[in-house]
């Protein structure tokens, strides 16, 4: 048989990263290794801004590729006014060591009584910290990376109650931390 005509190489154009359509930068995206990461190169461009805000899909879909990582823990010390926050080191992550040195992990927004101002964590979860003041009756849901705190009375019980174990439940929207949260109480 006849040798096959050679081809005619066909006319590439050049591409650049700005060309690229939006499932393709999310693609892109996707690789990326934190959310200040993601967030630095969405503000580098309008387009990259433009295809990371579009898409709930992809946000959901990076935050559960990419969950944030532990800053740290609160211990309960006796004889303390408040949980003591102590830091895990990364020093190879400056944006980690930013966020401790922003927030307000010194819980120093708590209100303070004359009576008694101690404070035990009840939980953490999702950026909140839920705290309780027995002497004050109170319950604090606490972001230390926003310092923010919401007040609210303690849940009411009977003396039947006594001895019983309790557990508190933050229910907070999946897509937006600003939106309502429920905290819930669980007696057992």
């Amino acid at each position: 048989p006849p040798p096959s005509p050679a081809k005619k190489p066909s006319q590439l154009h050049p591409t650049t990263i700005t060309t690229l359509d939006d499932d393709t930068l999310r693609e892109i995206f996707l690789r990326l290794p934190s959310l200040p990461s993601l967030v630095r190169a969405a503000l580098s461009c309008r387009a990259f801004l433009d295809a990371v805000r579009s898409s709930h899909a992809f946000r959901r879909q990076f935050r559960a590729l990419h969950p944030p990582p532990p800053l740290g823990l609160f211990l309960g010390i006796q004889d303390t006014v408040s949980p003591t926050f102590v830091p895990l080191l990364r020093r190879s992550d400056p944006d980690t060591a930013a966020a401790v040195r922003g927030a307000d992990f010194f819980l120093t927004h708590l209100p303070v009584s004359e009576d008694d101002d101690k404070w035990s964590i009840g939980a953490c979860r999702d950026g909140f910290v839920v705290l309780d003041n027995w002497s004050t009756r109170q319950v604090a849901v606490y972001n230390p990376l926003r310092r923010t705190m919401d007040l609210f009375p303690l849940p009411p019980h009977g003396d039947d109650c006594e001895g019983l174990h309790f557990d508190y439940h933050i229910l907070a929207a999946e897509e937006d931390y600003r939106s309502p949260y429920r905290v819930v109480c669980v007696w057992h």
